[in-house]
């Protein structure tokens, strides 16, 4: 079949005709291109899409919105059956109940912002497509995510999607390294509107699907219920209370800690003279901290669980200082990014101890939300990662 969209190179060479490739499918746009390319290189290409916890239980209702509903599931069905790949669905309801709900809820119980997809691409998704590739005689499990694999084998790395909106290397960082020799991210060489355009082209049912943006467990962004679905939650959480500035003056009140974030400004029913943010979570107080922005600001940024997408990660850099030969070639500035969609600001230097690192910036950033991911880049390489920590105070100018 043809293509319409121009094949790099680098994809050519590593996907000759008749590599095998196990695509993760999940009945949306992306992997839908993503296997018409894949079939248009002439790969003999099975397709697998994951049966999560999310629509497994009667106890749960969900939107078809979702990436893991059962429409969906019909959809990645039907997308297989007419490119001519066999598709199956595989039941990993209880590593992702154990790696990622139940870590999500006790990290929310600890006033914390988690962010689920981290764990499960790196703890669940992955280590199971590859593991599913090899069984099934596969030289590579793919997925529709905007990213890119350079090098082979040990030297695999895995680098920025070239659309700078669309770019998901953040989500991707946890996962082990050792797996990015196995692994191949097709679109991270296109930019969204090409994708649409091309699925519009081939006539992809699916061409105009919405992206799924919710979490794909927690329907209509309510997480309340998980505390009462999962042993040992801790409920205070989900207790109003105050909010209070950081002089402890009443502003008003919280409907319960879960639904805030550090960082937030909409939806804190507070007026004011001037914008407030949240600050902090207290969990012990039941408070929610707020202040201005200048408040919110930090240069420096803690992290725990630290894994490293490089090999020989220094234990100590500080800007200007050697990295070793993996850098980007082009140099440039280290620079670390706190959310899927922040462009990222210049790093001074970090101090890497056992699993926990220390990052601190040349620039400030806002709202570093404890539970979520931190993620370094030298260009468009990743570096590594880990997930943020309360107990640096704000350093703003």
């Amino acid at each position: 079949m043809t293509f319409p969209l121009p094949i790099p190179d680098p994809l050519r060479r590593a996907l000759p005709p008749g590599t095998g490739v196990l695509l993760g499918i999940s009945g949306g746009v992306d992997s839908a291109v993503t296997l018409a390319l894949l079939r248009a290189l002439d790969c003999d290409v099975q397709c697998v899409t994951f049966k999560n916890f999310c629509y497994s239980d009667e106890d749960f209702s969900f939107t078809d919105k979702s990436c893991c509903s059962l429409e969906a599931i019909e959809d990645a069905r039907r997308l297989a059956r007419s490119f001519d790949a066999s598709h199956w669905v595989a039941d990993v309801e209880k590593p992702f109940r154990k790696s990622v709900i139940e870590p999500f809820v006790a990290e929310y119980a600890r006033a914390r912002t988690p962010n689920p997809c981290l764990d499960c691409n790196g703890v669940v998704r992955f280590p199971e497509l590859v593991r599913l590739a090899e069984r099934q005689g596969c030289a590579f499990a793919a997925t529709g995510h905007y990213a890119r694999v350079t090098g082979e084998g040990a030297e695999a790395r895995l680098l920025r999607g070239l659309d700078p909106d669309k770019d998901q290397s953040y989500f991707l960082h946890r996962i082990d390294r050792r797996l990015f020799g196995r692994l191949v991210f097709p679109l991270g060489w296109y930019i969204k509107d090409q994708v649409r355009a091309a699925a519009r082209e081939l006539g992809i049912a699916v061409a105009d699907k919405r992206d799924s943006q919710e979490i794909c467990f927690v329907p209509e962004g309510d997480r309340g219920f998980l505390f009462e679905q999962v042993d040992g939650g801790d409920n205070r959480a989900l207790v109003p209370g105050d909010i209070v500035d950081r002089s402890g003056s009443i502003l008003g009140r919280h409907r319960g800690l879960i639904h805030y974030t550090v960082g937030q400004r909409k939806g804190l029913g507070v007026a004011a003279a001037e914008p407030l943010y949240v600050l902090e979570l207290d969990l012990d107080g039941e408070r929610l901290v707020v202040g201005s922005q200048k408040e919110l600001q930090t240069l420096a940024v803690a992290g725990e669980g630290f894994v490293a997408a490089v090999p020989d990660f220094p234990d100590r850099w500080i800007s200007g200082g050697q990295l070793p030969e993996w850098a980007d070639p082009a140099g440039g500035d280290v620079v670390l990014r706190i959310r899927h969609r922040h462009q990222g600001a210049r790093v001074k230097g970090w101090s890497l101890k056992d699993s926990g690192i220390q990052v601190d910036l040349l620039d400030p950033v806002d709202g570093a939300a404890p539970g979520q991911g931190l993620v370094l880049y030298a260009g468009d390489l990743v570096l590594g990662g880990a997930r943020i920590t309360p107990g640096l105070p704000g350093n703003g100018p």
